[in-house]
């Protein structure tokens, strides 16, 4: 199993803990001077193959503090790569390279180190992936991988996450069976569940209810609109309706190249770019 949290090594990179700015003092954007930035990118390219394969071509965003941002476009258009450059999963695939900046609380991601950060960025995948473990051993695993072991607060941390994701009333008397005996939507909220038992700040989504029935994706996606008083959230989705119902704010990508970013409702009423137009309106080809 891959161990993303454990932390016997530090990165040669390694900031302090206490240098990271506090939530509280997030810059404010120029464009959107209401809005914290909690991540921003600049002018930044993602390669693979050694550099024979632009992934993303001079990106330019901001994402906002406790705000829900959608990352749409046809498939292979670089969002799913830029998701995942926000935790530096990217950097397991060999031969991958980037140039630019992403800065995280107003500092660059590769000054800190790679286990802070990721429980500071947690994932959620597009297929459920519950550990091979109770259901309560899933949610406690990360906690416990960073050196908890007092029961009473473990206790308290698994109760919390599985009532923020609305799972507790629902499994509170068999937390000691397997979490992939739950049903498809169940696995994804313990996955959502697991991943702020870490107490992150942001929640990254690459398509968390494609492969869910259309019950299962409105409790996903009222899940999501409560989340966001307490995380950031990017989401990557296929689905404009998706989207727009769910999101502040959307960014569309095509060919590597952000296209377009804009509050959400803007966007689809008023699309400034016309290749954004062609794509909601299903022109594009």
């Amino acid at each position: 199993m891959l161990n993303l949290f454990k932390n016997k090594k530090k990165d040669v990179n390694s900031d302090v803990n206490n240098e990271m700015l506090s939530n509280d003092e997030l810059p404010y954007s120029n464009e959107y001077p209401n809005e914290q930035v909690m991540f921003e990118v600049k002018n930044f390219n993602f390669y693979y193959d050694k550099k024979s394969k632009l992934a993303l071509k001079d990106i330019n965003l901001e994402i906002f503090k406790n705000k829900v941002t959608a990352f749409i476009g046809p498939s292979g258009c670089g969002k799913s790569t830029l998701l995942r450059c926000f935790d530096r999963m990217n950097e397991l695939i060999q031969d991958s390279s980037y140039d630019g900046q992403i800065l995280y609380k107003n500092k660059e991601i590769h000054s800190f180190n790679t286990i802070e950060l990721r429980s500071k960025v947690g994932m959620v995948f597009q297929q459920p992936n519950p550990f091979p473990m109770s259901i309560y051993n899933n949610v406690s695993y990360g906690p416990k991988c960073q050196g908890l072991k007092d029961k009473k607060e473990l206790d308290k941390i698994v109760l919390n996450s599985l009532k923020d994701v609305g799972l507790y009333d629902e499994v509170s008397d068999r937390l000691n069976i397997s979490g992939s005996s739950l049903s498809g939507g169940q696995q994804q909220r313990l996955c959502i569940a697991r991943c702020i038992a870490m107490s992150p700040d942001v929640i990254l989504m690459d398509e968390p209810t494609s492969a869910l029935d259309p019950i299962a994706t409105q409790k996903i996606e009222e899940l999501i609109k409560k989340l966001k008083e307490k995380y950031t959230i990017i989401i990557v989705t296929h689905n404009m309706q998706q989207a727009a119902r769910i999101s502040d704010y959307t960014a569309f990508f095509m060919l590597g190249e952000l296209v377009e970013f804009n509050k959400t409702e803007e966007f689809f009423a008023r699309p400034k770019n016309k290749k954004s137009e062609d794509y909601i309106t299903g022109k594009f080809s």
